[in-house]
């Protein structure tokens, strides 16, 4: 299996590279959209029941802008719960969830997405057939319907041009150029990770929820990936994620946030709660 035959998309002119040799991306709409505080994302009292099972319980939370902010805690903790009723795909049964100052807890979660809210996904979904480049492409309708004209908005040939260009940023910026006409199912699974991740920053997010990004990667694929998220901010793009690892955790987040039996057990500056007894105690059980 291979690449399929497709035109060649080579990188613009205006591609840029940093010191390392790394593209250097830009999202010039998001720094558009961007103002004071944007990205901030606020839980007050969120709690969600499955039957008698209590999931998320009084769950009350801010995630600052312009940072990496870190949830953190055991298997069935409520992280992914929490993500979905932040982002539309579970209604909380009481509490509420403020974004863009906006409340999204009732929104369905396109609408949550066109204001500037993007997640990822434990369980990789790829678009069965479509190309690297067509499935990232895909995404960039998400830019379009959230412009003032909706999704009447049909960009003219300046407007795909710099679509275009947009999407061979984003895929050689995270290590994607070689593979952009390869089928997406065909590569391999952490391969299929960074595409997810070059969906989700097609969409142009104000906010990024990443749910478990660095889950099966090596040591090195971890590196690379720390060094693409932390970068994320300075694009205007404020990050909260779930992640397991913790030493992945420390070297990204500015700030985590724990969760055990779905309620908040801490929250604060990255070295004060990893050192924090109670939070030792639900990783170790000491």
């Amino acid at each position: 299996m291979g690449p399929t035959t497709e035109p060649d998309r080579s990188p613009p002119a205006s591609l840029l590279s940093s010191g390392e040799g790394r593209v250097r991306l830009r999202l010039d709409s998001v720094v558009a959209r961007s103002h004071p505080g944007a990205g901030q994302l606020t839980c007050t009292g969120v709690t969600k029941f499955f039957g008698g099972v209590v999931a998320l319980k009084d769950v009350s939370l801010m995630v600052e802008a312009g940072g990496i902010t870190g949830l953190i805690g055991p298997n069935g903790a409520g992280k992914t719960t929490l993500f979905n009723c932040m982002t539309g795909f579970l209604p909380p049964d009481s509490g509420e969830v403020v974004f863009e100052a906006k409340r999204v807890h009732r929104m369905r979660p396109y609408r949550v997405a066109r204001l500037g809210m993007i997640r990822t996904f434990q369980s990789i979904r790829m678009f069965e057939g479509l190309t690297v480049y067509e499935c990232v492409r895909a995404a960039r309708y998400n830019v379009f319907a959230a412009s003032r004209l909706g999704s009447r908005l049909v960009p003219g040939a300046g407007g795909k041009r710099r679509d275009q260009e947009t999407i061979i940023e984003i895929l050689a910026w995270l290590g994607l150029h070689e593979v952009r006409n390869w089928k997406c199912t065909e590569l391999p699974l952490l391969t299929q990770r960074k595409v997810e991740l070059a969906r989700a920053i097609a969409c142009e997010p104000l906010l990024l929820l990443l749910d478990e990004p660095s889950a099966g990667a090596t040591p090195s694929e971890r590196d690379e990936l720390a060094q693409v998220i932390g970068e994320l901010p300075s694009l205007g793009v404020t990050v909260l994620l779930i992640e397991h690892n913790v030493p992945f955790v420390a070297s990204l987040c500015k700030s985590v946030i724990t969760l055990n039996f779905g309620e908040v057990v801490a929250a604060g500056p990255t070295a004060e709660v990893l050192s924090s007894a109670v939070v030792q105690e639900v990783y170790l059980g000491s």
